[in-house]
C-alpha cells in the first residue's frame, strides 16, 4: 500500500495565497494509498477520504513546542507504512531540516518542492536531508543541486479549462495578476501599449498593493503621461480566478527570474501571454504560438500586442485552445505529481 506523508505550510481552499496547496495534496490522494498531511495552518477542505490533515498549528513558543512534538509524533507513527512510503515536504524546507534527519537515517524517501528564487537559510541546509528536490522551471530555484528535477508548475487545469471552454464573455484588455510589486516592471506593459496600435487596451493590476501606495501611484503616473488606462484592483479569491481570466485578451508578466504560476493560468484560460521573458513564453506555451505565426524569434512587447491584437474569429479561438492546450501538457498537477511519485516513491 503505497503512502505518502506531505509537510507544508496551509492546507485550506480559502487561503489567499496557498490555496493551491489543496489541489496538490487531492492530486496524490488520486495516485496513492493513503495521504497524511502535516500543515502549519489547516483552513476549509474538500479532500478525499484516503486523506488525513494534521494542523500542527504554530504561533506562541509553547504552540510551537506542540507542533514540534507533533511533527516527532509524525516520524514514529511513520513506521507503521514503512516498506512502501515516500515523504514530501511542500515549500517547507523547516520541515525537512526538523523530520529530514530523522527519515534520512531511516533511509525512507523524501522530496522537497521549492519554488522562490530567494535562498533562504533553511532552503541552504535542508538540501543535503533530500533525495530529490523538485521545483517547476530552473530560475525558479537558487541553488545548483544534481538532485534538482525540474517538473513544472503543477497546475489544476480543469476548472480553468471548463470557465475557457464554457465562457461567452468577449475578452477585452490586459490582466497583471498578482502582488503588485516592483519586480514585476507593470511599467513595461504600460509602456508596450502606449507604443502599440492599441491604445486604447485597458490595463487591469489585480492583486495584492504589498509594495504600498508609492508603486502604486507610480504607475499611475507613467499611465497617465503616457495616456494609458490603469486600474489596480483587489486580489480575486481563488475560487474566482477561472473566471475573471476568461475575460481578458492577455496576461503580462514582467517577472525576470521566475515563471509565475498565475501567467500560466492565464494561459490555459486563453490568454495571450505578454512577455519579454523567453523562458516564461516557452513554459506557457507562447513560444509555439508564435512558430505557429512564422516568428523564429519572438517580438518585443509592443509588437505582440500589435500582432496578436489583430487576430480575430476562428483564427484566433484556435490559437487560443493551442495554447491552453500546450499550457497544460507542460504544467498539469497530475504529470507533476506523478513525475514527484516515479522519483520518491
Amino acid at each position: 500500500m503505497k503512502t505518502i506523508i506531505i509537510y507544508n505550510l496551509e492546507t485550506d481552499l480559502d487561503s489567499k495565497v496557498l490555496a493551491a496547496a489543496h489541489d496538490w495534496v487531492d492530486a496524490f490522494a488520486l495516485q496513492v494509498d493513503k495521504v497524511f498531511v502535516y500543515s502549519t495552518h489547516v483552513g476549509r477542505v474538500s479532500l478525499p477520504p484516503n486523506v488525513v490533515v494534521i494542523d500542527l498549528g504554530g504561533g506562541s513558543f509553547l504552540k510551537r513546542l506542540i507542533a514540534l512534538s507533533k511533527l516527532i509524533i509524525s516520524f514514529l507513527n511513520a513506521f507503521k507504512y514503512r516498506s512502501d512510503l515516500c515523504v514530501f515536504h511542500h515549500m517547507s524546507p523547516r520541515t525537512l531540516l526538523i523530520v529530514g534527519p530523522l527519515f534520512k537515517l531511516a533511509r525512507i524517501k523524501q522530496g522537497l518542492w521549492y519554488s522562490h528564487s530567494k535562498k533562504s537559510p533553511s532552503l541552504k541546509y535542508a538540501q543535503i536531508f533530500a533525495d530529490r528536490i523538485f521545483t517547476s522551471t530552473p530560475s525558479a530555484i537558487p541553488i545548483s543541486n544534481s538532485r534538482v528535477r525540474y517538473v513544472g508548475h503543477g497546475i489544476k487545469s480543469q476548472r480553468l479549462v471548463d470557465a475557457f471552454m464554457g465562457s461567452t464573455l468577449k475578452r477585452e484588455g490586459i490582466i497583471a495578476l498578482g502582488r503588485i510589486v516592483p519586480v514585476k516592471n507593470i511599467e513595461l506593459a504600460i509602456l508596450a501599449i502606449s507604443k502599440s496600435g492599441f491604445k486604447e487596451l485597458q490595463l487591469d493590476c489585480v492583486g495584492p498593493q504589498d509594495a504600498g501606495n508609492e508603486y502604486v501611484e507610480s504607475l499611475r503616473t507613467i499611465a497617465k503621461s503616457n495616456r494609458i488606462s490603469l486600474r489596480i484592483k483587489n486580489p480575486v479569491p481563488y475560487s474566482q480566478i477561472p473566471e475573471t481570466l476568461v475575460g481578458y485578451k492577455f496576461i503580462f508578466t514582467g517577472t525576470p527570474r521566475s515563471v509565475d504560476k498565475a501567467v500560466i493560468e492565464g494561459a490555459m484560460s486563453g490568454c495571450f501571454v505578454l512577455s519579454a521573458e523567453e523562458e516564461i513564453l516557452g513554459m506557457t506555451g507562447m513560444l509555439e504560438i508564435w512558430q505557429e505565426l512564422g516568428y523564429s524569434n519572438f517580438p518585443q512587447l509592443a509588437e505582440q500586442i500589435n500582432i496578436l491584437g489583430k487576430l480575430k474569429g476562428d483564427r484566433e479561438q484556435a490559437l487560443r485552445v493551442q495554447l491552453s492546450e500546450k499550457a497544460i501538457s507542460l504544467n498539469e498537477i497530475r504529470s507533476t505529481t506523478n513525475k514527484i511519485l516515479s522519483e520518491i516513491c
